[in-house]
């Protein structure tokens, strides 16, 4: 899988001068010239060594160059409403009748949240919010678009007085994962279950250690949700094209109900 969002990452939390920070803007505004240079071409534009070149295809887990330039190759292709969770009807609705697209878009994100609340377990949801308070450790693990939500949710827990830990790459995952126990509890915030099968050695990590695990995602028919102590199944089917939606208006609830409840302990 292209790691887009670990070079936006970088992108975004180093200046614009930096060698590796030049590298990725070239990559991402000259996507179709790179599919004919060697690295040698590439590095040239870039004003670094070749060698440079294979320490940033290493560092962003590309084993060669040519397997880099393969990934920015397939990226390209893909078409814009594919990478948005759209058919191309609903593009072309969207191009030629916006009005009646946005209702329908607005009717799915009705329908989830509605979805939700039809599913959502009251007692179940406070049980575990309680075992959050108890807990020592709270290792909050998110990817890509939920990493997001995941540090929304460090800070909305902070206001009441509850560290969560949100290690943000793998490397630092396994890590905390590693030194939980039994005083430990390990959320996993997955928009599709998709965690499952594209990091299957850290669900298996997970699997192992004696922290209770919970996995909150959006409808995933998934096997390997047996792997986890327990699993939030939000919605009862899949509302691809409108994305985080359903797991963001959980995630709202649940950190605004751990403070009721926190206030209630005062």
């Amino acid at each position: 899988m292209f790691p887009i969002y670990e070079l936006f990452n970088y992108l975004n939390r180093h200046p614009s001068d930096k060698t590796y920070s030049k590298i990725i803007v070239y990559l991402f505004t000259h996507q179709k010239e790179i599919q004919h240079l060697t690295i040698s071409q590439i590095a040239k534009r870039c004003f670094v060594s070749p060698a440079t070149m294979t320490r940033f295809c290493q560092a962003f887990g590309f084993s060669s160059f040519s397997h880099l330039r393969e990934a920015l190759t397939i990226n390209e292709r893909i078409k814009s409403y594919n990478a948005l969770r759209m058919r191309a009807s609903d593009f072309q609705q969207l191009q030629e009748q916006p009005e009646i697209f946005l209702t329908n878009y607005a009717a799915e994100i009705t329908s989830a949240l509605k979805d939700i609340l039809e599913k959502i377990d009251y007692l179940e949801i406070d049980q575990l919010l309680e075992k959050i308070q108890q807990a020592e450790k709270i290792i909050l693990i998110g990817y890509t678009t939920t990493l997001e939500l995941a540090r929304n949710m460090q800070i909305a827990f902070s206001a009441s007085n509850k560290l969560i830990h949100v290690p943000e790459n793998e490397e630092l995952q396994k890590k905390a994962i590693q030194q939980a126990n039994e005083q430990t509890v390990i959320l996993v915030l997955s928009s599709y279950g998709t965690i499952l099968t594209s990091h299957v050695d850290l669900i298996n990590q997970i699997s192992h250690r004696p922290a209770h695990s919970v996995l909150i995602t959006q409808h995933t028919q998934n096997l390997m949700t047996n792997l986890f102590d327990q699993v939030l199944n939000l919605t009862s089917t899949n509302y691809v094209q409108i994305g985080n939606y359903p797991l963001e208006f959980f995630c709202d609830y649940f950190v605004r109900r751990y403070a009721s409840l926190n206030e209630k302990r005062k």
